[in-house]
């Protein structure tokens, strides 16, 4: 499909890892794409966006934020600050598409003022602020907003798309495409084949160690001590080389102590681990990937994490939690998993993987994950952009 123009407001308050993947990749396939970004990190966006026409606004929310929430005053204070901000915002302006990233409560209460900016809205939801989600006034107030927008960017067959249906009452002609995609796929797909795991490893120090990564970031809902305890209970089953590798670039929240507590728990244990705090490019972090022998991902609730896709691309041992449903992955068969249905039985599918043969990865599964990069989502984004306008 041509090229063609179009505006677009990114309303992106209190999520930021992937807006300016998003914003730079959407660009880099349609450059007449007018973008202007709603943001309460505007520093931190500006450093990160390749492109300089893009319009940064900035909206200024965390120091009364953070002092409202201090002082446990009632959280209708900081929605009246945003509503009054968006009113005055949406005045005299027009764009063809709202897309709103990772909406949380304050933000749906701002409807109105979002349809004043558009006719097309379209919230793309990043999984955990819905699925982890358990309060029924908040839960019923992002129903409304999500049935009130016009498309929601997400997959029906995942356990996100499946709740926002279900609980939300969405209807399933509102759902499109999911547009999240990932620089590491597109790497490996142009230059995977001419890095081997053992120059992977030198990268890291971990020449000649069998390496198993637990999780992707710091968050406590990776299960990290869970996983130490399980290895530590069955390490006698497991190389005396092993390694265990903590990704933990991102997902600390304030006063997080996960990291210091897990590095402790391994020293205890005498179980040899490296843990990785610094961001990484998107060569080093295929790296990482390639470097590992087993992956373990066992966190409560997912949507549908790159990481585990990225993992598959690399041909890895993955133990994945069974009540993480990936469905369109797991229609190919076999399973491209070890599964574990409990955490009580952890230890013993890590041994089972460990001696186990590679699981031979359906071809299937491997064009899934090779359509999950930016190149593809985002040509996909502007095709369906520009369809609606």
């Amino acid at each position: 499909m041509e090229n063609k123009k179009y505006s677009l407001l990114i309303v992106g308050l209190y999520c930021y890892y992937h807006i300016a993947a998003i914003i730079n990749h959407l660009k880099e396939r349609n450059p007449l794409v007018d973008v202007t970004l709603l943001t309460d990190k505007p520093d931190e966006m500006k450093k990160k966006l390749r492109d300089e026409s893009i319009t940064i606004v900035h909206y200024e929310v965390q120091p009364i934020r953070y002092i409202f929430n201090r002082l446990g005053l009632k959280p209708w204070v900081t929605r009246h600050r945003l509503r009054k901000f968006m009113t005055d915002f949406s005045k005299n302006r027009r764009y063809d598409i709202v897309n709103v990233q990772c909406p949380n409560r304050d933000v749906s209460f701002v409807y109105k003022q979002l349809r004043a900016l558009s006719d097309n809205i379209v919230v793309t939801p990043w999984g955990s602020e819905v699925l982890r989600q358990d309060n029924k006034k908040i839960l019923k107030q992002l129903g409304r907003f999500y049935r009130q927008a016009d498309y929601i960017a997400t997959a029906k067959r995942t356990p996100l798309g499946k709740r926002i249906i279900d609980e939300f009452k969405v209807e399933p002609n509102k759902i499109i495409d999911n547009f999240f995609g990932t620089d590491i796929i597109d790497f490996a797909i142009k230059n995977g084949d001419s890095i081997l795991q053992e120059d992977a490893k030198q990268r890291f120090g971990l020449a000649g160690r069998y390496v198993i990564t637990c999780g992707y970031n710091q968050r406590r809902a990776q299960r990290h001590k869970e996983i130490i305890d399980a290895i530590s209970q069955v390490r006698g089953q497991l190389p005396e080389n092993l390694t265990l590798l903590f990704p933990m670039s991102y997902g600390k929240s304030k006063n997080e102590t996960n990291l210091d507590e897990c590095k402790k728990t391994c020293k205890e244990r005498g179980i040899d681990a490296l843990f990785i705090t610094e961001f990484l490019t998107v060569e080093d972090t295929y790296k990482m990937r390639k470097a590992t022998d087993m992956f373990i991902h066992v966190q409560p609730t997912d949507a549908s994490s790159a990481s585990v896709q990225e993992y598959i691309l690399c041909d890895k041992k993955i133990i994945h939690g069974s009540w993480i449903k990936y469905e369109e992955l797991e229609k190919y068969k076999p399973l491209f998993y070890f599964p574990v249905d409990r955490m009580e039985d952890l230890g013993e599918v890590i041994v089972k993987a460990y001696h186990s043969n590679s699981i031979e990865i359906p071809q299937g599964v491997i064009d899934y994950v090779k359509s999950s990069g930016w190149e593809s989502k985002t040509t996909k984004m502007n095709n369906f952009f520009m369809s609606i306008v």
